[in-house]
């Protein structure tokens, strides 16, 4: 097999390869790695556009996302009417859906990637495979993972879904009951969505690496410094209490039920997505989707950068962004001196 970056990707028996050198990645995407042109301080409209266009012309993980929601709603959802009035049967109902849209992605993806190796190491970002250790709960990395997903992750998630829609089914919050109630908003807001996503993520994020919390909360997601589909639910309570506070934006802004289902997709089902340790599903050596994000995984190797994620370059502007290359580790590491010193 060729060389990968400069790196033997071949595997090894179990799927471990024989790499030069610990630190280094079995693969990752060109780099430095880019971010949205959106917000660029020099704007580039094509350039913007085409981000845009790239993230929702074809199958990327927010069309996964949009299409999981849109089946949901129209298939499986509680109308409103039906929330007006608090019932175990439709909250029930919530949690079940979000139950299953996990295990449908969370599943197939750890399946094809670390039991079945489908794609051995090819564009696996981290050498390593799942750990089994003491650090993690029930010393095993993927029972740690999938237990707090599980008991945490969707019970917590669920719970603000069900506050929100009998919120908003009692008139708490703004309402679009159809899509001609304001047609160009029901687009535009898909688009914003993303936005508000990153900026409150990065936010959060940032709350979340306050020593005291780091130490208390945030330490548990941090365990997993190779990550796979089920890490990216693995967190504290109290950290999916803060993430999932995202949906607040629904309370201020008019929102379709669509709307706030596709928002909390994307919030989690992004997250396996994202933290499936590989660049690409591939499938016969044909990418199918992008699934992992090198830009988080740098986050997780190195902990003080790449708070946010790629739509907004808040990490840019805040000096914390790692690009991938070699100089941009050396500045990390020299501001996480800085940052331990002062601790």
């Amino acid at each position: 097999m060729k060389p990968v970056n400069g790196v033997d990707s071949s595997p090894a028996p179990a799927c471990q390869p024989t790499v030069k050198k610990k630190a280094d990645w079995n693969y990752h995407p060109p780099l430095p790695i880019a971010l949205s042109p959106v917000f660029d301080f020099s704007p580039s409209p094509g350039a913007a556009l085409s981000w845009v266009a790239n993230a929702w012309l074809k199958l990327t993980p927010p069309v996964y996302h949009l299409l999981n929601a849109i089946i949901v709603y129209l298939f499986l959802w509680p109308s409103i009417t039906t929330m007006q009035v608090f019932e175990w049967r439709w909250a029930l109902t919530i949690l079940f859906i979000n139950y299953a849209v996990v295990f449908i992605l969370a599943v197939p993806l750890h399946l094809h990637f670390y039991v079945f190796a489908g794609q051995k190491m090819k564009q696996k970002f981290d050498v390593r495979a799942m750990e089994k250790s003491t650090r993690f709960t029930f010393n095993h990395q993927t029972i740690d993972n999938v237990f707090w997903s599980l008991i945490s992750g969707v019970p917590v998630w669920s719970a603000w879904m069900i506050v929100y829609f009998y919120g908003a089914a009692n008139g708490y919050a703004p309402v679009l009951n159809c899509f001609a109630d304001g047609p160009i908003w029901f687009v535009l807001f898909f688009l914003v969505l993303r936005f508000w996503q990153s900026f409150h993520f990065y936010w959060i994020h940032r709350l979340l690496h306050v020593p005291w919390l780091f130490k208390k909360v945030h330490h548990l997601h941090h365990r997993n410094v190779n990550v796979g589909p089920w890490s990216g639910l693995s967190m504290h309570p109290v950290e999916h209490v803060l993430y999932y506070s995202s949906i607040v934006i629904h309370f201020v802004l008019p929102s379709h039920p669509l709307h706030v289902i596709f928002h909390l997709f994307a919030l989690n089902l992004g997250a396996v997505f994202s933290h499936s340790g590989f660049h690409k599903l591939l499938v016969k050596d044909k990418p199918v989707i992008k699934a992992g994000s090198f830009h988080h995984q740098l986050h997780h190797r190195y902990f003080e950068c790449n708070y946010g994620s790629e739509e907004i370059p808040l990490d840019r502007w805040f000096h914390s962004f790692h690009d991938g290359t070699s100089r941009a580790t050396q500045l990390i590491r020299a501001r996480k001196k800085s940052i331990f010193a002062r601790k």
